[in-house]
């Protein structure tokens, strides 16, 4: 009878097409064109930065910064030497309105300064004009004309101990190929145990949520649940029947949403690589069986948790409308949690993993990372398993109730 109950939910739900598009098409394919979409955007904003050559107008600029400027011959940028006469206020008014990058101006006895340097206590200056809410302006400061000056100045400290060889008191890994000691796999996860986990709790949720208010909440609106409720069938095995057809509804809807987060990682990875520009080794990622038990172990619990929230939510509910209204706090908590959890940092404490829902994010985070014991994956499935089981007891207990299940 359990079967029969199962295979006439999810015929319902299937046999819809505008459901079974809304829930399982429509959310894979919004989600690979939106990624897609911000993937090449932020690697294209990112290359064009760099692409982009900033002229850097330069005042008052002694001979030898000059003779250095001419010696570095730099593609990265343009620069533009103007003398003390020339209005710099029309330059940096360009640049507060974006139209130019970078205004440099020596101090005009800047090379007194620095010959006298042992008879005076007050450093010479340089002083820079920049746009920090525009990208090409910023670069220009911060990447280009800081090394610069930062080479320069090491230039004028060698002149003054005799060799330039002489600033640098030690090199960092100049011949030292092998520093790197990371694991490529975990290397490859990194960036993905923050989002993915993430997206999947929520996108769990909301698969349950799409469909779950309605498996109950809307059957007491439209009156078919007090049919139901008069057959000879157990009440016991109507809510199992509901349970387990809404847990592999939910299944189906947050796989389909990964498919298309999967499909759009070709052109998504500039964005989990933060704007490098860089394309994300998937190929790294090479899970074993072992782990894909323990990801479905994980999923599994907390999927059980999530509909055994949203059917007692629908249970309490008059009608689909008062259901979505308990459920929307539910909903911004789940998200908390799953964006707390993504973006924790350092080693995960026993106690973490025994969190219901927070501990299977922190898990799922864990297994990307390929850090993730039997131990961990046990103590966050179990949790959430026996929550889980203890929430379909409620639930089945409420179905015995002719107040709760009969309430308009």
């Amino acid at each position: 009878m359990l079967k029969t109950l199962i295979k006439k939910e999810l015929k319902r739900v299937f046999s819809d097409r505008r459901l079974v598009f809304s829930s399982f098409i429509l959310p894979a394919v919004a989600i690979a064109m939106m990624y897609s979409i911000m993937g090449t955007l932020i690697s294209s904003m990112s290359s064009d930065i760099k692409q982009h050559i900033p002229q850097i107008y330069i005042q008052n600029a002694p001979e030898d910064f000059k003779s250095y400027i001419s010696d570095i011959n730099n593609d990265e940028y343009k620069a533009i030497f103007i003398d003390a006469k020339t209005d710099v206020e029309a330059i940096k008014e360009e640049i507060y309105n974006g139209q130019k990058e970078l205004l440099v101006v020596f101090d005009s006895d800047f090379s007194e300064k620095l010959s006298g340097y042992k008879d005076t206590n007050i450093l010479p200056q340089i002083s820079t004009y920049y746009n920090p809410t525009e990208d090409y302006s910023d670069r220009a400061r911060n990447r280009i004309f800081m090394t610069i000056a930062d080479d320069y100045e090491k230039r004028i400290i060698g002149e003054r101990l005799g060799s330039i060889e002489f600033v640098n008191a030690f090199d960092i890994d100049r011949d030292n190929e092998d520093g790197v000691l990371a694991d490529e796999r975990k290397t490859a996860g990194k960036s993905l145990s923050m989002i993915v986990p993430m997206l999947m709790t929520i996108l769990l949720f909301a698969g349950a949520m799409g469909i779950g208010m309605d498996t109950i909440a809307g059957e007491k609106e439209r009156g078919t649940m007090a049919t139901m409720l008069v057959t000879p069938v157990k009440r016991e095995i109507i809510a199992l029947g509901k349970v387990i057809s809404l847990a592999i509804v939910a299944i189906i809807s947050a796989a389909s949403s990964i498919v298309g987060v999967i499909i759009s990682l070709p052109a998504s990875s500039g964005m989990f690589n933060g704007g490098s520009g860089e394309t994300l080794d998937v190929t790294a990622l090479q899970f074993s069986v072992e782990q894909f038990i323990q990801l479905f172990l994980i999923l599994i619990s907390m999927v059980l948790i999530f509909v055994g929230v949203i059917c007692l939510i629908s249970i309490i509910a008059k009608n689909v409308k008062e259901a979505g209204t308990y459920v929307a706090p539910i909903y911004m908590i789940i998200m908390v949690l799953a964006v707390t959890s993504g973006f924790s940092q350092g080693e995960h404490k026993f106690w973490e993993f025994m969190i219901p829902v927070f501990g299977s994010i922190t898990a799922m985070k864990s297994l990307f990372l390929f850090e993730l014991t039997w131990g961990n994956a046990l103590i966050s499935s179990g949790v959430g398993l026996l929550v889980g089981g203890i929430l379909i007891k409620v639930i089945t207990a409420m179905f015995n109730s002719e107040k709760i299940m009969l309430s308009s």
